[in-house]
């Protein structure tokens, strides 16, 4: 049996009383009759690392209930619920909520920034759970806008790569005070397509339809649905990324006029031997 988790986001203030819930289901994915279990035990982790555990109570089939109180850290937070089961065995379900101060939000972070504002673009894409991918059921508490800035090293290093060479960071598209920058649509861009191939890695493996009794869902166009859109965004993604890098040509768009005489002329007007042949044409 898998590990299960609970679907509902769930905000509480700050050194508010967070009641945290969680479900155990069997291999059907069906909650598992109360009579089953005998104790669950909740170990919860705030986002500093510190994790408490406590005694939760049971309330129904297959769900597990507790008043967790230590919500003094702005922040996310993660944990097990561990079921007993009256035979002895014991399996996991994992819970999380997100303790914020709303009269004082903290300014986020520039990768924060980045992450939401690439979550916007994707979080209504998913079905219902009814009848949605296997994605959303089996992994929307870990793949989530928490999960979106680790996708932002991969947008980072194409757009620094490519002409001319540039030492960018996610700081460079948004301000201190955690409004975006002019730019950040390239950077959010970029990020959003290293997610999108994330979702196509994800349906590698889907159930086709099978027998004529009993029918699977068939979600395996999925791939060819997301790697569309890919499609389309890339196209859009890498004209903003030569006009965003054009305003860093403009030194060497400079030597690369002199370089056709032959010569160079340096910054105090002398002259150099340093042309633009590694940047590809630009």
């Amino acid at each position: 049996m898998p590990l299960n988790f609970n679907l509902q986001d769930q905000y509480y203030n700050l050194n508010d009383t967070a009641e945290v819930n969680a479900y155990i289901y069997d291999e059907n994915e069906v909650p598992v009759p109360q009579e089953w279990l005998a104790t669950v035990t909740f170990i919860i982790s705030d986002p500093n690392g510190n994790q408490t555990t406590q005694d939760g109570v049971l309330v129904g089939d297959g769900h597990g209930y507790v008043r967790y109180t230590n919500t003094t850290v702005i922040g996310h937070y993660t944990g097990i619920a561990q079921f007993t089961f009256a035979d002895g065995r014991v399996k996991s379900s994992i819970c999380s909520f997100e303790v914020v101060d709303f009269f004082n939000p903290p300014i986020p972070t520039s990768d924060q920034v980045i992450g939401e504002l690439v979550w916007r673009k994707i979080e209504d894409v998913f079905d219902s759970d009814e009848g949605g991918p296997w994605l959303r059921d089996m992994t929307l508490d870990t793949f989530s806008k928490d999960k979106m800035p680790e996708f932002i090293a991969e947008a980072l290093f194409d757009i620094n790569q490519q002409n001319p060479p540039t030492n960018l960071n996610s700081g460079y598209f948004v301000n201190t005070d955690g409004i975006p920058t002019q730019d950040a649509p390239v950077l959010v861009e970029g990020t959003y397509l290293a997610v999108i191939l994330h979702l196509i890695a994800s349906y590698i493996e889907q159930p086709d339809v099978v027998g004529g009794q009993v029918a699977y869902e068939n979600r395996r166009d999925y791939i060819q649905r997301w790697s569309q859109i890919y499609e389309i965004e890339m196209q859009r993604y890498m004209r903003w990324v030569a006009l965003f890098k054009r305003r860093f040509l403009s030194w060497h768009t400079h030597g690369l006029i002199f370089s056709r005489a032959g010569r160079n002329f340096g910054a105090n007007g002398g002259f150099s031997t340093y042309g633009m042949r590694g940047y590809g044409g630009y």
